[in-house]
């Protein structure tokens, strides 16, 4: 499809460059009814009970292939669960990325576990190995690697450090890193279920391993230390309810089916739209390391700022006028989770600062903080056509087009 720069940018009065509607997104279907009428059929709820929570911890551990899952009420509670797991001491450091969800940190610091905060690789976003290994001390315990935006984290530079991993693989359905799945190389891993990620049952979460002892802690951490499997309801640590419901099974057991299918066509269109985007001035994609395989639970990309003499928000709204909705400054959580008032204020829980030790400024981690001034985020849905990634190709193409030619001018004139 030819398209025309000359065209005026939307902003001026121009034509949109999103000439097409985009299509709807249907994400659940008959095999969800089914599961779910089987379950109401069945009147039974309750997981230790039922059938279609074990049958989703089977199914997905077999797809990874890993020895166990163990299926949980939110993406959240999977990170918590993983952690617990571990049973790491209060007073423990975890080193974490400046860039994440705040669901990576709820868990530990329930844990009373010390977030230390490394910075991201500039052009990936994900944790810095190299900054993770300069935060070490002899109070590291372990490190949460947050598999960004689909893109896995560097896990060679992680495990070489030779302590354990707890991989967040929320937005990292299917990601890959030289050919394994993000979710195989750590110690334990954590997945989400909730209504914005790859899959979906409204809320629920999942954790893998292999090891026979995390298996049966994360077990317990789900059900407040209640043995089922011994028949023994006698707690010896603190555990909450995080416990999924056979409802939420049925709907993840059927989505299951289209997981696989759903990242092929993101990983597809991503990669089209990073060709297409090789051109535009002052526009650089995520950068996906050779032997990757991005699943673009969003896709992000830079902007040079000097190069186009604008600022990322006046980007993010030319390129809304084009009729592609994106947004700046929002990353993952619109600032390094540092910078968060519970961290800033020590606030985690009332009357005191723990577990708080230290004091979290800004400038700690310069490559995140940066990062939030010069990305610009887009939803990537599998339901896009060939024709959806070359107008938005094309929408990113005429705004930089714009702003460079601008800045141009202003340069002559001056």
């Amino acid at each position: 499809m030819a398209f025309d720069y000359s065209e005026k940018p939307a902003i001026e009065g121009g034509p949109k460059a999103k000439r097409t509607p985009f299509p709807a997104r249907e994400r659940h279907g008959e095999l969800e009814k089914r599961y779910l009428a089987e379950v109401i059929d069945s009147d039974m709820l309750f997981y230790f009970a039922g059938t279609k929570v074990y049958e989703l911890q089977k199914r997905f551990a077999a797809m990874y292939g890993k020895k166990h899952c163990v299926a949980c009420s939110s993406g959240t509670a999977a990170v918590h669960i993983a952690l617990g797991a571990l049973r790491l001491p209060a007073g423990s450091e975890v080193i974490v990325p400046a860039i994440t969800d705040m669901g990576s940190l709820t868990g530990l610091l329930y844990q009373g576990l010390v977030p230390v905060f490394a910075d991201v690789d500039p052009d990936t976003l994900n944790i810095d190995p190299a900054s993770v290994r300069r935060r070490i001390t002899a109070r590291t315990r372990a490190i949460l690697a947050v598999h960004h935006s689909g893109l896995a984290a560097d896990m060679d530079g992680l495990l070489d450090l030779g302590i354990p991993v707890v991989e967040d693989c929320a937005q990292a359905y299917y990601c890959e890193y030289k050919g394994r799945l993000a979710g195989t190389m750590g110690a334990i891993a954590s997945f989400s279920l909730n209504h914005f990620k790859h899959i979906t049952c409204g809320s629920g979460g999942m954790v893998l391993t292999d090891d026979d002892q995390l298996r049966y802690v994360a077990s317990l951490f789900v059900d407040k230390c209640f043995q089922r499997e011994e028949k023994i309801r006698n707690p010896f640590f603190l555990a909450p309810n995080y416990q999924m419901t056979e409802l939420q099974g049925a709907v993840a057991l059927a989505q299951l089916e289209r997981v696989e299918g759903i990242v092929t066509a993101r990983n597809r269109l991503g990669t089209r739209l990073n060709e297409l985007l090789r051109e535009v001035p002052g526009v650089t994609p995520q950068k996906v390391p050779t032997g990757s395989r991005h699943s673009y639970f969003m896709y992000l990309f830079r902007v040079d700022l000097e190069r186009l003499g604008c600022t990322a928000r006046e980007f993010s709204a030319a390129l809304a006028a084009e009729g592609i909705p994106n947004e700046a400054h929002q990353i993952t959580g619109g600032r390094p989770v540092y910078l968060y008032d519970i961290f800033q204020n020590r606030s985690a829980f009332p009357g005191t600062e723990y577990p708080f030790d230290r004091v979290y400024r800004k400038g700690d981690c310069p490559v995140a903080e940066e990062a939030y001034s010069r990305w610009i985020t887009m939803s990537l849905y599998e339901q896009y056509a060939e024709t959806d990634i070359e107008e938005i190709a094309f929408g990113i193409g005429k705004v930089a087009r714009h702003f460079a030619g601008m800045r141009i001018e202003r340069t002559v004139s001056a």
